[in-house]
């Protein structure tokens, strides 16, 4: 089956769901917190017990802001709770009874049911925080990041969130405006709603530092899109901005292997978290990195 097309990614989706629900967990606590009434409006939350969490990451699972679920996800968070992160997992309404405009809301109450849990918990209710997420997931990471106004409708404080993980993430919506899924999502061009939901739209100079990655053969978001961000990303802001990793030949779903196959690519992520979080950001000679 021929890499780059759509049937390739859904042939091979169930084997990589598979592989996912078959992680064995460690013994994390979690807990699960109601932002809202609908069965959907929730986080997971999960954290190291060794020692208090030395920052937190908020994941977004991927699924075409359809499907899926925090629980299904969850082994995403074992690289980050080794490595002595707290990390939550926000579930949210969905399409197609739901477009982007009650997602954004959502998205901004769970910001605010992050803050209130930390403060419930002990600790600092404006801690430092990574954003991250697969697919869907990466684009509500990124409009997330992206949004100061959204981050202000939460209370969060300006430079809370210290950088961004985006895996073949949907970047500029004008690569997929003909898809009916994002037409679902984010309505005609122009409207408001479209603009808050094009995370190309909300680049701004004093964004944060971001790291992405996409496959050359990604069957479902074109590749295309995550380089337009990426090269509009590094003339807006500065030459470190942005780390973008190309996976030659990579697929949709390959994006996200680095989150249970451990290897250079996970060490090499969390050592940008590590940077970010220690504000000691090495120096990124380019936009467009190749990962072999």
């Amino acid at each position: 089956m021929t890499r780059g097309t759509l049937l390739h990614e859904l042939l091979h989706l169930p084997g990589y769901l598979n592989t996912v629900r078959g992680i064995s967990r460690a013994a994390y606590p979690v807990e699960k917190i109601a932002y809202g009434t609908h069965r959907r409006q929730y986080c997971l939350c999960t954290w190291p017990t060794a020692a208090p969490p030395k920052a937190w990451v908020i994941y977004w699972h991927g699924g075409g802001w359809q499907f899926g679920s925090p629980e299904q996800f969850q082994a995403t968070s074992l690289p980050w709770l080794r490595a002595g992160y707290g990390v939550i997992l926000p579930s949210y309404r969905r399409l197609p009874f739901h477009d982007f405009t009650a997602i954004r809301a959502d998205l901004i109450a769970s910001l605010v049911a992050c803050r209130k849990w930390w403060t419930e918990q002990g600790y600092t209710p404006h801690p430092k925080v990574i954003l991250q997420g697969l697919s869907a997931g990466g684009h509500l990471a990124a409009v997330v990041g992206l949004d100061h106004q959204l981050q202000s409708q939460a209370a969060w404080q300006p430079n809370q969130v210290i950088g961004v993980i985006a895996c073949a993430p949907v970047l500029d919506l004008a690569t997929m405006e003909n898809n009916p899924i994002i037409r679902l999502l984010a309505g005609q061009p122009g409207t408001t709603i479209h603009h808050q939901a094009n995370p190309m739209a909300l680049i701004r100079p004093d964004s944060m530092p971001l790291f992405l990655l996409h496959g050359t053969a990604d069957g479902l978001v074109p590749y295309q899109g995550s380089v337009n961000f990426a090269e509009k990303y590094q003339l807006v802001n500065s030459a470190a901005a942005c780390e973008f990793v190309t996976l030659p030949n990579g697929t949709h779903l390959e994006a996200g292997h680095w989150m249970y196959t451990g290897g250079e690519l996970q060490a090499r992520i969390l050592a940008r978290g590590e940077a970010w979080l220690t504000a000691a950001q090495v120096a990124i000679p380019g936009a467009k990195f190749q990962y072999p």
